[in-house]
């Protein structure tokens, strides 16, 4: 059962370090990594990166090892020399090889085999999809890393959108999304690249922070070149005139946003009631503005529960066919309702806790995410299971006086 110590104890706990671990080494984002329990210090080189379009059953090499379409899947060969130290003393060395099997998020559906070229040697692979790339990854692209839409036979020349993530230099990374307003977000930074003119434009959302602010600017030149101006949310000119003007946009307040969210799941699949938190696959010690993706709620089996903690907002989202026992949903709303009272306690501020339902979700919840699909199909469920939207989400205000004492 939620109680007030459980709830402090999640508040307290800090977000793990990424560790990518392959073929029975730790690489941790990709540089270095130091094991505890041996003392030992793994220092990591990268020797060679290559990679491979694959093209049918074929790998087909590509110039820009830097640039991956949306649409497509690539091989990504990582060498590297690994030192194991122990207080600068090197005791051992070792050479990897090791395949990143990268899969857009408009390619293919389904468990595609490697090609045989590769499979036939049984190297160590790692499958990864775009939006979930670890560090280690990202880290051989040096902050250069893009994903166009489509495919790259069809890149057109019209202005693109794109969006920033990563917080650190060398993990820095531009996704494109389709070039509306409704896909800007106010936490954030975007650029817009005009191919013909090779100039960009940087819009900055009004709650986006210095660090990202600057990590753009960095993105930019690197990807595509030094040629770029700056505007911010609410001065737009002429300039931006390839976005959809007429667009019904949600505008989001003025918020200050030093702090990263955090995502809990609410379960019982071992038989007692759990609260499991959501890691983001690129975790730094720099605030990120979208930890987390709309998959990440609706890819679990259903009926699933979370709780999205936005600092002075929190979110319980009930996913569909809500079947589960009346206890289990009391358990939740309980451990929410402490949550959110713990919580206002720790800041010193009003909390406001809000309920969301699958395929009902209101701009300001869609918009702590870097990228929303309104799901029709899951609405029509709702809709014929009975599920009754509720106009005003909001659930309650809790004051800092209300926390539970501990």
């Amino acid at each position: 059962m939620a109680n007030a110590d459980s709830v402090e104890e999640l508040l307290k706990k800090t977000p793990k370090e990424p560790d990518f671990v392959i073929d029975g080494i730790h690489f941790g984002r990709g540089g270095s990594y130091y094991d505890e329990n041996t003392s030992t210090h793994l220092r990591h080189k990268t020797t060679e990166v290559k990679c491979w379009r694959i093209v049918g059953e074929k790998l087909e090499a590509i110039e820009s090892k830097n640039e991956f379409f949306s649409s497509e899947t690539y091989i990504v060969r990582w060498k590297s020399n690994t030192e194991y130290l122990r207080f600068e003393e090197v005791l051992s060395t070792r050479d990897n090889e090791i395949y990143f099997y990268w899969k857009g998020e408009d390619a293919p559906k389904g468990h595609s085999p490697l090609p045989e070229c590769i499979e036939k040697d049984n190297p160590p692979v790692e499958r990864i999809v775009q939006w979930a790339e670890p560090p280690a990854f990202l880290q051989l692209f040096s902050g250069k890393f893009v994903v166009h839409i489509g495919k790259h036979s069809l890149l057109s020349k019209a202005p693109h959108l794109y969006i920033l993530r990563g917080e650190l230099e060398e993990e820095l990374h531009l996704y494109e999304l389709p070039l509306k307003r409704g896909n800007l977000r106010s936490r954030t930074s975007f650029v817009v690249f005009n191919p013909d003119e090779k100039s960009s434009i940087i819009w900055h959302g009004k709650n986006s922070n210095a660090h990202c602010k600057e990590s753009i600017r960095k993105a930019t030149e690197k990807i595509f070149g030094p040629k770029y101006t700056e505007i911010t949310e609410g001065s737009e000119n002429d300039k931006l005139i390839y976005l959809v003007e007429n667009e019904d946009c949600f505008n989001a307040p003025l918020k200050l946003i030093d702090y990263t969210p955090r995502l809990f799941y609410f379960n019982k699949i071992t038989g007692s009631f759990l609260t499991t938190e959501i890691d983001c696959s690129h975790n730094s010690s720099h605030i990120t503005p979208f930890p987390f993706l709309q998959s990440h709620l609706y890819t679990p089996e259903q009926p699933a529960i979370f709780l999205l903690d936005d600092n002075d907002e929190i979110w319980i989202w009930y996913g569909w066919d809500q079947d589960e026992d009346d206890g289990f949903k009391t358990e939740c709303f309980i451990m929410a309702i402490n949550y959110a009272k713990q919580k206002s306690k720790n800041i010193k501020r009003l909390v406001k806790l809000q309920k969301v339902i699958a395929g009902f979700e209101p701009d300001s919840f869609t918009h702590l995410f870097p990228v929303w699909q309104k799901r029709q199909d899951i609405a029509q469920l709702q809709e014929k299971a009975g599920v009754l939207l509720s106009a005003n989400p909001l659930i309650e205000v809790i004051s800092p006086e209300e926390a539970p004492d501990t």
